[in-house]
């Protein structure tokens, strides 16, 4: 365990552990939708993270921005198939600052990660790490859709997996996400899954 920073949420940090990551595209989510959720992580604020009340409230925000991210409606970069596949392989080769990814989906303005093994030696190894995929990633994406500007939204969510049980849960969750979200009759016909 290296430790825990926090922005709106509590980050836990291990060294060669395994991570569920979400990053959103930037203008995916309305100003209310944003204000609700940081009314909620401002109530978590005087609460004990391991009080019950603090995991209801940090499912509840989750189900809100998961029903909103996957209408997909809102800066949706990744709708076309051919940027999903693009994309799915530079996450396939992506291998920069102890960051590589076993397991992810693509979906029209978000990305749901599972990291490999993740090596970190501090909490700022960590998330240099992430904000390097990112700027790395926005480059790239810059480049196929002939833009120019910011892709995602400031933050992550990231989770640490502690175990097995809840490995294949995130696996699970990333494989079913776009038939869930109704982008297709089987998770097989997704292009930027894996």
């Amino acid at each position: 365990m290296l430790g825990c920073y926090y922005d709106q949420l509590p980050h836990w940090v291990v060294d060669c552990g395994f991570y569920a990551i979400t990053l959103r595209c930037k203008g995916s989510l309305p100003k209310p939708v944003i204000q609700q959720l940081t009314e909620i992580n401002e109530s978590l604020k005087a609460i004990p993270t391991h009080d019950p009340e603090a995991l209801k409230q940090h499912r509840r925000s989750f189900q809100i921005l998961e029903a909103y991210l996957d209408k997909g409606t809102d800066h949706a970069l990744f709708k076309e198939r051919e940027i999903r596949s693009s994309m799915s392989d530079y996450i396939a080769n992506y291998d920069a600052y102890g960051l590589r990814f076993a397991h992810w989906v693509i979906m029209p303005n978000h990305l749901h990660l599972m990291t490999a093994p993740f090596r970190a030696d501090s909490i700022e190894a960590f998330r240099t790490s992430i904000r390097q995929f990112k700027l790395r990633s926005t480059q790239r994406i810059n480049r196929a859709l002939n833009r120019k500007g910011p892709v995602w939204q400031k933050g992550w969510y990231d989770r640490w997996v502690r175990n097995e049980v809840e490995f294949m849960r995130w696996q699970k969750y990333i494989t079913l996400n776009p038939v869930k979200a109704g982008l297709c009759q089987s998770s097989q016909d997704w292009v930027g899954l894996r």
